[in-house]
């Protein structure tokens, strides 16, 4: 009978496509009964099987539910009897394969969580097992989303082990540890001083190497989120350090994916943190202005993205743009990467944007139109050569609209990180990520409003010759300017 019941586990778990709904839960009641044998090589085998049922795209929740407390139990005693490093693994996939795909999850936690202590303290030196652990962990924090603080007294001590680069099994467990670091932040409710601690530790693994730059960028971005004003004054340096060490080191797909984390930094603390990374800054700046982009979609996105938060600042801390443009390190830098910049730098800038503003997003357009609606105020006769252009641009982004407030947010890599269980069920930092992205203070700017104003003030500069160069504004483009700026 042994060798039937291997079988039919077997066969059970290769046929999964092959099954009807109404065929499903007599099926997942023969592999649990056989889960629940004596034979091990039986029980391991509807393990596997199970695993496949579980995963499979039509997987029933609703036909298994009751089933749940005897697979846990059933689980966690298979492990302790199997010997073979190979058998853990394969009882270990199924725990992490259940976590993230039911819902009824919490009842289980203390015996969860006891469970995973008892695997840890057990596998020391077994890499292979310890990042199936991890993973059954990151699924396991997922599922219980807002309530996962209640498992920090055993999550956060594996955590630190982890992403301990010094640790004596970094080489195979950081990537896991890292994928945990991030869920752990995307699913909290609010810092603890715990996590909090950890982040220089994000800037010695990058330190290293790059290879992780994907979760390290969605780690700080956890931080930022989550922490808040007492994260970057604790942690300042290091937030400096971090974002100074990639831009410069990294490929054109790094700086895409860490640039949102500039941008988030920025519209969040305009005033404190542009000076605090400066260094940053002003490889942007070079971004900006080093030559063409020669037609590369990569590149190009690499300039618009630079170029809109370069806007940002100017829109939101005018006088420090002003300062970092004109500082003398800035002009070495220029210097010692061959560009020779005859024009002031912010009129560079201003070419930038009249150039790359068809290549960003409509809140981004809005962004570039403030800025450059803020540019007609500078005490420079040459603004006026570019008059006709602003005024274009301007008008287009009022006429056209934006979609700021309504624009769907892009869920990002972070999604990716646990699977979501139901509806309304976001984990803590998308849902903070919207917050802060319809709380944009950009949103609240009238574009319409800057650009009637900033004329006046261009106007009473440059006297004259502001409006000679109104007079060379075709006559249509000058109607839809009134007719954006709403003028009789």
């Amino acid at each position: 009978m042994r060798i039937i019941h291997r079988k039919v586990a077997l066969i059970l778990g290769q046929w999964v496509s092959e099954i009807k709904d109404d065929t499903k839960r007599p099926v997942y009641c023969a592999l649990i009964q056989l889960l629940q044998g004596k034979d091990l090589s039986v029980r391991l085998a509807a393990c596997r099987s199970l695993c496949f049922h579980i995963e499979d795209a039509n997987f029933s929740e609703k036909d298994f539910s009751d089933l749940l407390p005897v697979c846990w139990v059933s689980c966690f005693n298979l492990v302790k009897e199997v010997q073979e490093f190979d058998s853990k693994v394969q009882v270990l996939n199924l725990i992490s394969v259940l976590l993230g795909h039911v819902n009824e999850v919490i009842p289980y936690a203390n015996n969860l969580m006891q469970f995973f202590q008892t695997v840890w303290e057990e596998s020391s030196g077994e890499s292979l097992l310890q990042i199936q652990l991890l993973i059954a962990l990151r699924n396991f924090v997922g599922a219980l989303g807002y309530q996962s603080p209640s498992c920090y007294a055993m999550l956060l001590p594996i955590l630190q082990k982890g992403i301990d680069i010094n640790g004596p099994d970094e080489l195979n467990l950081l990537e896991d540890s890292m994928l945990l670091w991030e869920a752990t932040l995307s699913h909290a409710p609010a810092m603890v001083p715990q996590l909090l601690a950890y982040f220089p530790c994000l800037v010695e693994i990058l330190e290293r190497n790059f290879d992780q730059l994907q979760v390290a960028v969605d780690i700080t971005e956890g931080y930022i989120i989550l922490g808040g004003r007492e994260f970057l004054s604790m942690h300042a340096s290091s937030v400096a350090k971090l974002l100074d060490l990639i831009v410069g080191n990294v490929n054109d797909r790094g700086l895409l994916s860490t640039f949102p984390v500039i941008d988030i930094l920025i519209q969040c603390y305009p005033m404190e943190v542009p000076p605090l990374i400066s260094s940053t800054l002003q490889k942007l700046v070079v971004i900006c202005l080093s030559g063409g982009d020669d037609g590369n979609p990569s590149k190009t996105a690499v300039k618009a993205s630079t170029t809109a938060i370069l806007a940002r600042i100017l829109v939101m801390n005018a006088n420090y743009l002003a300062q970092l443009t004109s500082e003398p390190s800035l002009s070495s830098l220029l210097q010692q990467t061959g560009m020779a910049i005859e024009d002031n730098i912010l009129l560079c800038l201003v070419d930038i944007w009249l150039d790359k503003v068809d290549n960003v997003s409509s809140p981004q357009k809005k962004i570039f139109g403030l800025a450059l609606s803020i540019a007609l105020t500078l005490r420079l006769p040459q603004i006026l050569d570019k008059l006709d252009q602003i005024l274009s641009v301007c008008t287009s982004v009022i006429l056209g609209g934006t979609d700021d407030l309504t624009e769907e947010v892009s869920s990002g890599d972070t999604m990716s990180s646990s699977r979501m269980h139901g509806e309304g069920s976001l984990p803590s930092k998308e849902l903070r990520r919207r917050q802060i992205k319809l709380s944009d203070p950009i949103n609240q700017l009238s574009l319409e409003n800057s650009v009637r104003e900033n004329l006046q003030t261009c106007a009473a500069i440059h006297g004259e010759s502001f409006n000679s160069a109104m007079s060379s504004v075709h006559p249509a483009a000058f109607a839809q300017l009134k007719q954006a700026l709403k003028m009789p």
